[in-house]
């Protein structure tokens, strides 16, 4: 007995016995260590009491329902004579007489402060990094070495649009965008496969439509040198990506007007050139006539060719200006017609009437078709016979001998339609859609005018309120059509 007791004495961990009313009989060394007091100072005393340990009270009872064989574990915190206050972990076993009546128990105790200590801190430490996780405005994942999600944070289920549960398995890569699926999934697996860092720029497909462009990252994690899976993070550019998109549009849109720009200047240019050089030529035209009339011997019939020469030149010159003041005031904003009521079929029997000499001139046949019905409109006449005027000439212009000229018009909708259509060349398609702008001319080399003439035409019907288009095939000819809004029916 004495061998054992002294054994006991010197264990490392508290040995205390207790009789049955919880008070002290036997108090190691080990019990010093942990708690301050001599053993003379603990022996008698009531256990809870000595180390303030409420945890301790009903130890007692809890040993008797157990039964003698039993031995109860608790963690407690317990007061030291110091004042301070340990974790301990304590083992009890019930001491019971031959009748198998509890007369005490033996107790050992020993310190798991650091043990709970340490437990407290991964605690606080797992719910620090919980929160940095959820909180994180990057998506964070965990996958297996399968390929298999482990984990998602709120922000990897908001940017993919599903639920980590839905996303188990295979399902994460349905929430690529269909047009990356395969090759995303094919880049993923060929690093995984080699144990390699992974990172690919994709996109992924919302259920509502919304497109979320991601730059995705992964990394192998290793245990004792041996990958058992990847962590990766997911970070939102879409708002990079539309900035990118942007930025193109704005310099394919920039590089456009930069070239637009450009075109309209080397046409300016070159129209300016053609207005000078007509100037030019229709005053040295009046200026050699003027100084033929000052001859006295002059003969009769030579002055009237000369005063008609002049005539000419003068209409011409006067021509070139109005044409150049139309244009200023349609680019400004400040053409004006006067509405009135205006009869289709008698303007283009005036009009046939007036460019036929010069379609007899060059041998082409000019003819015009008017449909059964009203075709009148609320217009200026005159302005729409300008545009009239100018339609015919540019198709008498490019149409060949022998070729024809037809002007047709017809009602649809409420608008007459006007057509004049011509058997010359044609326009190539990527030339067609320029064909209207200002100081634009088919075939620079042929000084065949200002290249006035269309958009006069098309500021004219624009300020009517309709439309002028123009459909072309090479080699079979163009049609020039414009639409005017018909005249309101009368009351």
């Amino acid at each position: 007995m004495m061998d054992r007791q002294h054994l006991l004495e010197f264990t490392h961990e508290a040995v205390i016995a207790l009789d049955e009313a919880e008070r002290i009989t036997f108090w190691n060394r080990g019990a010093e260590r942990l708690y301050g007091w001599a053993a003379a100072e603990a022996l008698g005393q009531r256990l809870p009491d000595l180390l303030g340990a409420e945890a301790l009270r009903d130890a007692s009872v809890a040993l008797r329902s157990l039964g003698g064989g039993e031995t109860l574990t608790r963690e407690f915190v317990s007061r030291r004579k110091d004042g301070t206050t340990r974790w301990v972990e304590g083992n009890r076993r019930a001491l019971v007489d031959d009748a198998g009546r509890l007369v005490g128990c033996v107790a050992v105790h020993r310190d798991v402060t650091a043990r709970r200590l340490a437990e407290t801190k991964l605690r606080e430490s797992e719910a620090r990094m919980r929160a940095l996780v959820d909180a994180s405005p990057l998506g964070i994942s965990v996958m297996d070495l399968a390929g298999h999600p482990v984990f998602y944070n709120p922000r990897c289920e908001e940017l993919q649009g599903r639920s980590y549960a839905e996303s188990r398995g295979r399902g994460w890569t349905e929430a690529i965008h269909p047009e990356d699926r395969e090759w995303v999934v094919s880049s993923w697996y060929g690093a995984a496969s080699g144990g390699q860092p992974w990172a690919e720029t994709y996109r992924f497909l919302h259920r509502d439509g919304r497109v979320v462009w991601v730059s995705g990252r992964a990394a192998p994690m290793f245990v004792e040198g041996e990958p058992v899976g990847y962590v990766g993070t997911l970070e939102d550019i879409t708002a990079l990506k539309q900035a990118e998109a942007d930025r193109e549009r704005l310099l394919t849109a920039e590089h456009e007007l930069r070239v637009h720009a450009e075109r309209a200047t080397r046409q300016r240019d070159e129209t300016l050139a053609v207005v000078a050089h007509d100037l030019r030529n229709f005053i040295s035209a009046i200026l050699l006539s003027v100084a033929r009339l000052e001859r006295p011997t002059l003969a009769e019939d030579e002055r009237a060719r000369r005063v008609s020469a002049i005539k000419r030149s003068a209409e011409a010159t006067e021509r070139l200006i109005r044409d150049l003041l139309d244009v200023s005031r349609i680019e400004a904003g400040t053409f004006a017609i006067e509405p009135a009521p205006v009869d289709f079929a008698a303007l283009f029997r005036g009009v046939v009437e007036l460019m036929q000499p010069r379609a007899i001139e060059r041998g082409v046949a000019l003819e015009y078709v008017i449909a059964d019905g009203d075709l009148t409109v609320r217009g200026d006449r005159s302005r729409l016979t300008q545009v009239l005027l100018n339609l015919l000439d540019n198709a008498l212009k490019f149409t060949p001998a022998e070729g024809r000229v037809s002007l047709r018009a017809r009602r649809i909708a409420g608008q007459v339609e006007v057509t004049v259509e011509d058997t010359g060349l044609g326009i190539e398609a990527e030339v067609l859609p320029h064909i209207f702008d200002r100081y634009w001319q088919v075939h620079r080399t042929s000084r065949a005018g200002a290249g006035l003439g269309l958009a006069i035409a098309k500021g004219i019907i624009q300020a009517h309120g309709g439309e002028i288009w123009a459909e072309s095939t090479p080699g079979r000819g163009t049609a020039l059509r414009f639409t005017v809004p018909g005249a309101p029916a009368p009351a």
